[in-house]
């Protein structure tokens, strides 16, 4: 058999086994004159209220937290200046490095003048003109034929139809006007063509009429006409234009 004091371990060795804070002779507990190192509950053990000095331990935890507290007040302060640091880079602007930054300079371009290809504008459609009526000659009377003869610019413009005898067409009337006999229609003897008149006309309407010859014509009225007699008087006489000529 063994002994069982022999085997007991020594207080402080089981303290030690146990993993617990060693627990002081009650016999030494009033000289104790310092504190054992335990927490609070060892000394109400004691029998003393409080501690004459803070815990070791207490003193490391306090630490260990206010250190704990300091990294991670660094840490938030960190990165708000870090993301203040962003922003700030982020917002600001980008400088180009000048070695690397080649300046583009723009080659002005001549300005090529356009001109605008002329435009013909289309013609507008003429509205064409008709052609002009052509006159109503009318036919007279002997009493209308002598109010014309009598008053001749009281008449002009107006359209005829008159007879007559060729009474003189020579070198002294030219190629275009000759002096004839005129009446209001076409008579049975050449003696009672008795109005003196001169007509007027194209040549070559009038190239093949000569003296005596007696003819139809259509006549417009152009007026009063002078002219001076062979025996050195003056003769004032109805003057008419040819539009159309028949010899008859």
């Amino acid at each position: 058999m063994t002994d069982p004091t022999d085997s007991a371990p020594p207080p402080d060795e089981s303290a030690n086994m146990t993993g617990g804070s060693p627990q002081p002779d009650p016999l030494l507990a009033g000289a104790a004159a310092v504190p054992p190192a335990g927490g609070p509950q060892d000394a109400a053990v004691a029998g003393t209220d409080s501690p004459a000095t803070p815990p070791a331990r207490s003193n490391t935890r306090a630490w260990a937290v206010g250190g704990i507290a300091l990294v991670i007040a660094l840490g938030i302060g960190g990165v708000v200046i870090a993301t203040n640091g962003d922003q700030t880079t982020q917002a600001g602007p980008t400088s180009t490095s000048p070695s690397t930054a080649t300046p583009t300079t723009g080659t002005p371009t001549a300005a090529v003048p356009t001109t605008a290809a002329p435009t013909s504008a289309a013609p507008s459609p003429r509205k064409t003109a008709a052609p002009p009526k052509p006159p109503s000659y009318k036919t007279l009377t002997a009493r209308q034929w002598k109010l014309i003869a009598k008053n001749p610019d009281g008449h002009i413009g107006e359209h005829y139809v008159v007879y007559g005898r060729v009474t003189q067409f020579d070198a002294a009337t030219g190629t275009d006007t000759f002096r004839a006999d005129v009446a209001h229609r076409r008579m049975a003897d050449e003696f009672d063509y008795e109005t003196n008149t001169m007509l007027s006309g194209s040549g070559s309407d009038l190239e093949n009429l000569v003296e005596d010859d007696t003819f139809r014509a259509n006549v417009m009225v152009l007026g009063s006409f002078s002219y001076d007699t062979q025996i050195g008087g003056s003769t004032t006489v109805p003057l008419l234009q040819i539009d159309s000529i028949k010899v008859v």
